[in-house]
């Protein structure tokens, strides 16, 4: 009697854990939004590290070059972080950086990505001056690719292109080929009246690419070196580039030479059409551009800034955001891209099945 007792008691405990189960997998799926959708309304682009050496007092333009980019921090109409810091009071780590740039003329900047890449070595540096500054928070192509993006379009794909005419040039003819029939072939998730599913703006939702060609040119130079040290490698590598970027300037790691592929590049863009588990920003492959633009007034509705609702609807912002995943290996960039995208899409789900797992076979052992 007492062992059918138990039986019949992990039976009821199989089912409870069973039902639990389910029901973090159901929550994972709870959101049909696509993947490119909620991250232009709800992921707020990572602030790029600004740090400006001087010595002593600076000139009344200089404070007012800082000023200007203050302000633009303090609006969100760019993701910057900046820093001044005086030469004669540097700390250990600043000495190391300032002494890397090898002694350059003073007042001077340098630029690192966002702290969470982990990512030691400085993107870009200059002397803090309004040409300096202008080439490194704006240009004719990040200008254009955030305009695409703001109205509506799924994913830009930058092609980086590599100086070889040839090679550029088919890169281009396959990815526009490719791209015309996946907005045919692919299908956006169906959105369901829950709250989860409830879009942000009224940007239209719609399956659009694009693609902008970036050439090698002195003008690109900051965005360029954004993209060329998101790898270690990237700028030993003498083939063209794709980036696929999306949300509010999100790029997927990149595709290059023999890895723009058809296969590659549905891959890619079926994970940004696919629907959006929720998770944390940071649990999701990519890194962000440096752009300057004013998303939530970009995405406003009615004359309300996008960021209320969006503050309303997201995870915890300044929690969930920043959480952040330990950097691993330099990724297999030659190879589809589908195997990792699966990966961090799924980490979450698999710990938690995982675990309650573990519990299920400790339940029916006693």
């Amino acid at each position: 009697m007492r062992r059918s007792s138990i039986a019949i008691c992990n039976r009821k405990t199989l089912t409870f854990v069973a039902v639990i189960v389910l029901a973090f997998v159901s929550a994972a799926h709870a959101c049909n939004v696509p993947v490119f959708r909620f991250a232009l309304e709800r992921w707020r682009p990572d602030p790029y590290r600004l740090t400006v050496f001087h010595r002593g007092t600076l000139a009344n333009a200089e404070r007012a070059l800082i000023g200007n980019l203050e302000e633009q921090q303090k609006t969100s109409s760019l993701n910057l972080a900046l820093r001044v810091v005086d030469v004669n009071e540097l700390g250990d780590e600043d000495r190391e950086l300032f002494t890397s740039l090898s002694n350059p003329p003073l007042p001077a900047l340098v630029v690192h990505y966002p702290a969470h890449l982990r990512i030691a070595a400085p993107i870009w540096s200059g002397p803090l001056d309004r040409d300096t500054i202008a080439r490194l928070t704006d240009s004719s192509i990040r200008k254009t690719l955030a305009g695409r993006l703001a109205a509506g379009q799924t994913a830009v794909w930058l092609l980086l292109e590599s100086g070889q005419p040839e090679k550029d040039d088919a890169a281009e003819t396959l990815l526009q080929e490719q791209l015309k029939k996946l907005e045919q072939k692919l299908k956006l998730p169906e959105l369901t009246d829950s709250s989860e599913d409830k879009l942000l703006s009224t940007t239209p939702l719609q399956l659009v690419f694009s693609v902008l060609r970036i050439p090698r040119s002195e003008a690109e130079q900051p965005l360029i070196q954004m993209l060329l040290h998101s790898e270690s490698d990237l700028a030993e590598r003498s083939d063209p580039m794709v980036f696929p970027v999306f949300g509010r300037g999100r790029a997927l790691f990149p595709l290059i030479g023999a890895g723009v592929t058809a296969e590659n590049i549905h891959d890619s863009a079926a994970f940004l059409v696919g629907a959006c588990s929720c998770e944390v920003k940071e649990q999701n492959p990519g890194f962000d551009l440096l752009l300057a633009a004013d998303w939530d007034n970009l995405l406003a509705q009615d004359g309300v800034p996008l960021i209320a609702a969006a503050t309303r609807a997201a995870l915890p912002q300044g929690e969930a955001e920043l959480v952040s995943i330990p950097s691993g290996s330099p990724k297999p960039h030659d190879s589809s891209p589908a195997e990792e995208i699966r990966s961090n899409h799924w980490f979450v789900v698999s710990v938690v099945v995982g675990g309650l797992l573990v519990i299920v076979g400790l339940l029916v052992r006693r």
